[in-house]
């Protein structure tokens, strides 16, 4: 748990690639134990990882960092109903409505592609 205060810096502060890694460690942590999760949770980790699923999803980076975002948050939220009600609180659910937005678009896109492709052959 001693890890959990330098990755939530990371958050904020990292370069992208080291965002999507710190994301990804949190949410990794946070599965492991309820000791891990409560930790990240006082680390006050969820607002930055709200913070990254809002970022520039045309970036590589960024996309992947929300990705980890989402992952994590869906770690942490799950059954803590008070910690639910601080991200519905903070307006966290347009973030995330945003990203599986973003996502199913992109999603659309690349199968309209893929289908112009065959069509093309």
């Amino acid at each position: 748990a001693g890890a959990v205060l330098p990755l939530t810096l990371l958050l904020t502060w990292g370069a992208g690639a080291a965002k999507k890694q710190a994301a990804s460690a949190l949410g990794a942590l946070a599965a492991a134990s309820k000791a891990n999760r409560d930790a990240v949770v006082e680390a006050e980790a969820v607002p930055p990882l709200l913070s990254l699923l809002q970022v520039d999803k045309a970036a590589a980076d960024g996309s992947a960092a929300a990705i980890e975002a989402a992952s994590a948050l869906a770690t942490l939220l799950s059954g803590d109903e008070p910690l639910q009600a601080a991200v519905v609180a903070e307006d966290g659910l347009a973030a995330i409505a945003a990203l599986l937005r973003d996502g199913a678009a992109k999603a659309a896109g690349e199968a309209a592609a893929k289908e112009a492709a065959r069509a093309a052959e």
